[in-house]
């Protein structure tokens, strides 16, 4: 695959990019560093641009909006027209946010430099309109938010670790996990959701599947059921559904990871590497690990696809 063919549109956001997002229409949402949110249609046309709070960290796209965290805000955005329909200040960093049945759920979390540790963290629901329904606090982080069969979890960081299935209401039920590490990643999969640790496990609700060496998971990708790729700090492992490792590759330092399109009818794994003050992109074949393109850019922050399109934000 040629990567400069391949790339048909090229934006800048003014700004470096800290997240991306792709819907079902092929409509392209990037957010970046100084709170800069832009919309682009598939075509590549500029719909919108918007000035938020700070740093947005994360997005998720629902029928009535889009909802984004913005440093100490929860933002609400209208999708046609980048509007600002409501924002509430949350307790510390507004950290991950996702859309599930018409409600818009958000963690946060308030670190302490003193006691160099997360001292207090929540998760928040809203309605479409910004009103909160509820707020629930925990003494640990949620690292990851996963949505599930319906269900909303939370995977835990310590003291109590393993996981949390959130009710509509803010109950939370916790889940003891196979692994004495907290939890740093999870996703769903065909075989339910997978959790990655702090010391290298992957583990589901039904016990552990991979045993770590000791490096923590930062990112679990899984496509089609076949294959899972997680990647550590410079290495990305991928393993059968049944957790046999098929292969892996020390890549040098990994800034993010995500799961690509189907190139020569195969599944892709797409990784920004760190080299120096630049970034390299490196696309690889999930089944066998074979590099199909590469090409040098700026350290890349973030990688989103929806399967059909991949869109890749640097810091440039």
């Amino acid at each position: 695959m040629n990567m400069i063919g391949a790339c048909w549109m090229r934006r800048s956001l003014g700004e470096p990019v800290s997240a991306l997002l792709i819907d079902s229409s092929n409509e392209i949402i990037a957010g970046g560093w100084n709170g800069i949110l832009t919309k682009w249609s598939a075509e590549g046309d500029e719909q919108w641009s918007t000035q938020l709070p700070d740093r947005i960290g994360s997005i998720s796209i629902a029928e009535n909006g889009i909802y984004v965290c913005a440093g100490l805000h929860l933002v609400a955005v209208d999708a046609n027209s980048g509007t600002l329909r409501w924002q509430h200040a949350l307790e510390g960093s507004a950290d991950e946010v996702t859309a599930l049945n018409g409600l818009i759920y958000a963690t946060s979390s308030v670190y302490d430099i003193e006691h160099n540790d997360f001292i207090d963290s929540a998760i928040w629901c809203f309605d479409g309109e910004g009103e909160k329904v509820w707020e629930t606090h925990l003494d640990e982080r949620p690292w990851t938010m996963v949505v599930s069969n319906d269900q909303l979890i939370l995977g835990l960081g310590r003291p109590k670790m393993g996981a949390a299935i959130v009710d509509n209401v803010g109950n939370l039920t916790h889940v003891i996990l196979d692994s004495e590490s907290p939890v740093t990643t999870g996703t769903d999969s065909t075989n339910g959701v997978i959790f990655g640790h702090a010391n290298g496990d992957l583990t589901t609700t039904s016990g552990k599947v991979w045993a770590g060496l000791g490096e923590s998971i930062s990112t679990i990708c899984s496509v089609d059921g076949k294959y899972f790729t997680i990647s550590h700090d410079k290495e990305i492992t991928t393993l059968k559904s049944n957790f046999e490792q098929e292969w892996a590759e020390n890549l040098g330092p990994i800034s993010t990871l995500s799961a690509g399109i189907v190139v020569d009818k195969k599944s892709t794994i797409w990784a920004g590497i760190q080299d120096g003050i630049n970034g390299q992109l490196n696309v690889f074949c999930q089944e066998d690990g074979k590099l199909v393109s590469s090409m040098s850019c700026g350290k890349i922050t973030s990688i989103n696809s929806n399967g059909k399109m991949i869109a890749v934000g640097d810091e440039k």
